[in-house]
Formats: structure tokens, sequence, C-alpha cells
């Protein structure tokens, strides 16, 4: 027993002085010495700029923590706009004792405040972040990820413009991983107000959930097998995988969509359209689909939706490129026009088709619906061709 307690004692000893040790050097060494050394090596494994503009401090017992302050990470060489991200602190920490005893390293909380984030993609499609996904792609062996305690954004702001589409930001974004290990699944949970296109100002609010989410490194795998996102009052749930290739992204899943009234959606966001004279038009509508994006690309096959008394079933898809085209099969089972007309003026214009606006579309597909009403007035089998 005096043996073990001899042994227990020394193993003690010889921590506290690791840890002892460990304190000094993060009390003696200036570790904004070494910044210009990080900026090297980063941008080295990243093939862009990288550079510390802020103070790099360190910390000690029972995590090594090192805090960096202003950073940024440029975009790719040669090419022109903002940095890729740059933040106003950031925090990153490993546990000491099982680094020490086991060489197991244990990542703590990864904290970013003030994540300013530029996302673009060309009108070729390719994005300004995939030469990153590429690097890793190009390593022969994808090392586990150690364990880590989460992942959390503060006040960030996120920006995506998709050429030729209009841009899209994201601010006050907050985002929070919950603790995961390497292969294990994670709780994803965000929320940000979305601005862009035709949406109020002030923004839309946004609170996104994803359940026991898994991340694959070779090839990048996203899958999240229960997602809950709610926008303005609006539902949606469902499944989804996103899968970053040799041929760029491929998502598929599926959904269902709720919304308890769509005029009351339309006026919150401060569309431009007139309503219904009838109250109780454009009330709940519910969808489901199954989905695929791929290079820009939009499918949902099969799609069913219904729409106060009416019941569409069929599917609509959407090309990628610059000028993509609308194709779509839908069926409705019936609808009455009365429920949805405008109200009334008391100089009333004639009806002029807005030809412009349907050419526009750059559409072609075929509605049929078994029974339109209008006024009393019952038509059947309508087969509506857009070309």
């Amino acid at each position: 027993m005096r043996t073990v307690r001899w042994i227990l004692g020394i193993v003690a000893a010889l921590v506290l002085l690791l840890v002892a040790a460990l304190l000094i050097v993060t009390l003696v060494i200036n570790p904004n010495r070494y910044r210009g050394e990080i900026d090297r090596r980063v941008s080295l494994a990243t093939g862009r700029s990288f550079v510390i503009e802020g103070n790099v401090r360190l910390s000690g017992f029972p995590w090594l923590a090192v805090r960096i302050g202003r950073a940024r990470l440029g975009p790719r060489p040669g090419q022109p706009g903002p940095d890729l991200i740059d933040w106003r602190s950031a925090r990153l920490s490993v546990r000491l004792l099982p680094l020490l005893l086991h060489r197991q390293l244990d990542i703590g909380q990864i904290r970013l405040q003030g994540a300013d984030i530029h996302l673009w993609r060309q009108p070729d499609g390719r994005g300004n972040w995939q030469d990153l996904l590429a690097r890793s792609h190009s390593q022969a062996a994808t090392p586990a990820l150690p364990a880590f305690a989460g992942l959390d954004i503060e006040d960030g702001t996120l920006h995506y413009a998709n050429s030729p589409g209009a841009p899209i930001t994201l601010t006050h974004w907050q985002l929070r991983v919950a603790p995961g290990q390497s292969g294990g699944p994670l709780t994803v949970s965000s929320r940000f107000l979305l601005h862009g296109g035709p949406l109020p100002r002030a923004g839309v609010p946004v609170r996104l959930r994803l359940e026991r989410l898994r991340l694959e490194a070779a090839p990048f795998t996203v899958s999240a097998p229960a997602v809950v996102l709610k926008v303005a009052g609006v539902t949606m749930r469902g499944k989804a995988t996103l899968t970053h290739g040799k041929n760029g992204f491929d998502a598929n899943g599926a959904l269902t969509l709720t919304v308890p009234s769509v005029r009351r959606l339309i006026t919150l966001l401060n569309l431009k359209t007139r309503l219904p004279k009838d109250p109780k038009a454009l009330g709940k509508l519910s969808l489901r689909a199954r989905w695929r994006l791929k290079n820009g690309a939009l499918a949902l096959n099969p799609l069913t939706a219904r729409l106060d008394a009416t019941t569409l079933t069929g599917w609509v898809d959407r090309s990628g490129g610059p000028r993509p085209l609308w194709r779509f099969a839908l069926e409705a089972d019936r609808i009455d026009f009365a429920h949805y007309l405008p109200p009334t003026r008391k100089h009333p214009k004639p009806l002029v088709l807005p030809i412009k606006a349907l050419r526009a579309l750059h559409a072609r597909g075929i509605l049929t619906v078994e029974q339109a009403s209008f006024n009393g007035t019952t038509l059947r089998d309508i087969r509506l061709e857009v070309q």
C-alpha cells in the first residue's frame, strides 16, 4: 500500500508541476510575439491571407485558452471582393489534464463575437468558399475530429449573393452548436433577422433548429434528419442531406410547410399585391414535398399543397444557370375564382393579360383543373398549357 501511495503521490506531484509550468508559461510568455507565425501558418493552410489585428492572450488551468482579438481571412488570391470572414474576438480552449495524462484533445467552447461572413456565387455556380473544401478533399486521409464542447457565434452578420439573384443578409445572428464528438450527432440552433429583396427594412425574424446533425469530412456531407424552421409565423419541418464533391453541391430531403394565414403573411412581409375581397380567401396553406437542390437547380417532386379548399398535386422544378427555366405539371381538384377577386373599383379598368410578366417568368408546363366555378358558372377538365 505504501508503494502505491508513493507512486500516486509522485504522479500527482508531476501533474502539479506540469500544470504549474503551464501556468508560468501563460504568465511569462507574450503570445503576441507569435502572431506573424500564426498568420503565416493559417495563410499557408487556407491559401488565403490571414491577419490577426488584435491581441492574442493565453489563460491557464483547467483550460488552456487562447483569445484572439480582431482578425480576418481574406478572399481567394486574385479574387475581388471583401474578406471571407472577419471577427471582433475569438476564443478557443483545450482541457489540460486529458491532454497531459492521456494525450486526448478535448476542445472547449469555440466562440466568435462579431463575425462578419461574405459568401457569394459566380454566374457559373462556383462559390467563393469552394477552394477551402477542395483543399480538404485533396488530403489522402482526413483525421477524425476531436471532441469539442460546441460552437457559439454571437452578434454575427452573414452576407450571401447568388448571381444573378438578389443578395440576402442575416443580422443579429446567433448560432449555437451543442456538445458533440467525432461521428456523433449534434444539435444546432440559430436565430437572426433576414433582409433582402422585398422584405421589410427591419428584417424578418427567423429561427432554425437541427437535431441529430451529423458531419462527414470526405466527401463533405451534412445530414439532418430533423429540421425545424420558423419564419414570420410560417413553420417548416423536414429532413435534409447535403453533399459537396467534385461536381459541386447536391442537397435533398423532404419537407412539410404550414402557413396559418397567407393573407397575414403577405401583409407582414410588405408584399405589394392586392388582396382578395373575401376575408376568408388566402387562409391556411399546407405543403408536402420531396426536394432536391443541385448546383442552383431546384426540384419539388412529388408535391402536394392545399390552400383554402383547393388541393394541388404534381411537380415543379427550376433549372440552374443565369436564366433559369421553370417547369411544372400540376393538377387541381376544384377552385372557386370568385373567392379570389380583388375589391371592385369605382372605375374599373378593362382586363389586360400581363403578357410581359408571363414571358419574364420563363416557364413551361401544364396546369389542369378538374372543376372551376365563377359566379354560378362551372367548368370541368380545364387544361392550361404554358410554353
